[in-house]
């Protein structure tokens, strides 16, 4: 009897510590401040509450590669249906991308959302297609890169703090 009771004063503590991890890390999984609301529909103007997905959708996002896994295939089925999307921590705005694809013909000379039809994955790049010679295009990623730089870094400060980004 001594020693079970003993086993069960050692055994309580490790229990709730790792109760207690497990709670934490799905509360920050299960909550997140990151809003992708849609920008256009097509050619028409779309409310500002129409959600196209939200950081709970995102499984991780590679800061080298700028990889995005998405955690479920409505996310990326929806994805197709928007031109423009906005970002929004909280409230706060913080950038805008077009969602892009390797069968486009056009240049888009800021943030995009590219669909890479060789891997199949989601990157954002600075720009379409991402290889560019025109020192012009060049220049002109540069500078929204630049002017968008504080509000990537809240961006990738909320997806380090939800556990999702990976280097």
């Amino acid at each position: 009897m001594n020693k079970m009771v003993s086993h069960l004063i050692t055994a309580l503590p490790i229990l709730f510590l790792l109760i207690s991890c497990d709670l934490i890390t799905e509360l920050q999984s299960g909550s997140s401040k990151l809003t992708f609301k849609a920008a256009v529909i097509g050619e028409k103007v779309a409310t500002t509450d129409t959600i196209v997905f939200n950081g709970k959708n995102i499984k991780s996002f590679n800061g080298t590669t700028g990889e995005v896994a998405f955690a479920d295939s409505m996310t990326i089925s929806k994805l197709n249906s928007y031109r423009r999307i906005v970002c929004y921590l909280e409230s706060d705005s913080l950038f805008a991308f077009r969602v892009t694809s390797d069968i486009m013909s056009s240049i888009v000379n800021d943030l995009v959302l590219n669909h890479n039809l060789y891997d199949g994955k989601y990157y954002f790049l600075d720009g379409y297609p991402p290889l560019i010679n025109n020192t012009a295009d060049v220049n002109m990623r540069i500078l929204n890169k630049e002017k968008r730089s504080m509000a990537w870094t809240r961006f990738i400060e909320e997806l380090k703090w939800e556990g999702k980004l990976k280097k």
